[in-house]
């Protein structure tokens, strides 16, 4: 079932989209608190918290990515990983916000896929382990809430692939109907919009690329191949996870 199959490699799910980092945003304006990378529903989510999990998240993409001797692609930018740790930690707090106002837990679905990602990161220090847990698993998180919001709503607790499938729908229609009255932002640093719980990269009009090579990560932004060579190799080791 789509939502307990997970990949093992910990950041196969990343959207290469640029970059936190080169971007300027006035997120005051847009209702996103100053210091804060999101706010859903009046929680907060700071910028400390996304810098912290990213540094964790690409340690653990490295110490994989040499585990199991995959063939390097290159540093990637931190930004990708920054705006990744971004879009899933506000899902993860969507569906926080989700359970509390329907007072669900998230269905079986999610145990299961945290328990893929302990299996595969057995290895792993927990701080490690714990920030992939807690930014692959998101999407699970938040579809499993989901699930059993719609499960609530409509009185099938059948577990087939399709009483699954339809409770997630019922769920999403919820949520939709949740964020019409109360507020969901990611900083527009990020470049992620939220439209109905979903949570997708976009250029934002209010933040604008300041350089030529800050020009350079908002085009991928929107891109499917991902950042220029030239982009990457202009970045300082600071700024790319390898």
């Amino acid at each position: 079932m789509i939502l307990t199959r997970q990949r093992r490699a910990p950041v196969v799910a990343v959207v290469v989209a640029i970059c936190g980092l080169l971007m300027t945003g006035c997120g005051d304006n847009v209702g996103v608190h100053p210091g804060s990378a999101a706010v859903v529903d009046g929680q907060s989510l700071s910028m400390n918290k996304i810098d912290d999990t990213t540094k964790l998240y690409c340690q653990a993409y490295v110490a994989q990515s040499q585990q199991s001797q995959q063939t390097s692609s290159g540093p990637i930018p931190m930004g990708a990983f920054r705006s990744y740790v971004a879009s899933a930690l506000s899902k993860r707090m969507l569906g926080d916000a989700l359970a509390d106002h329907y007072g669900v837990e998230p269905a079986p679905g999610y145990q299961k896929a945290v328990s893929t990602y302990e299996q595969g990161l057995a290895s792993a220090p927990d701080d490690q382990r714990a920030a992939v847990i807690e930014v692959a698993g998101a999407d699970a998180y938040l579809q499993n809430v989901q699930v059993a919001i719609g499960e609530q709503l409509t009185g099938n607790s059948g577990q087939a692939d399709a009483d699954v499938k339809a409770n997630l729908q019922r769920g999403q229609v919820a949520t939709e109907d949740w964020l019409k009255d109360n507020d969901a932002r990611v900083d527009p640093v990020f470049g992620i919009a939220v439209d109905g719980g979903q949570f997708s990269p976009q250029r934002d009009q209010i933040s604008y690329p300041l350089s030529p090579l800050a020009s350079e990560g908002a085009q991928a932004l929107t891109s499917q191949q991902g950042p220029a060579d030239s982009y990457i190799s202009a970045l300082p080791p600071s700024q790319l996870c390898q």
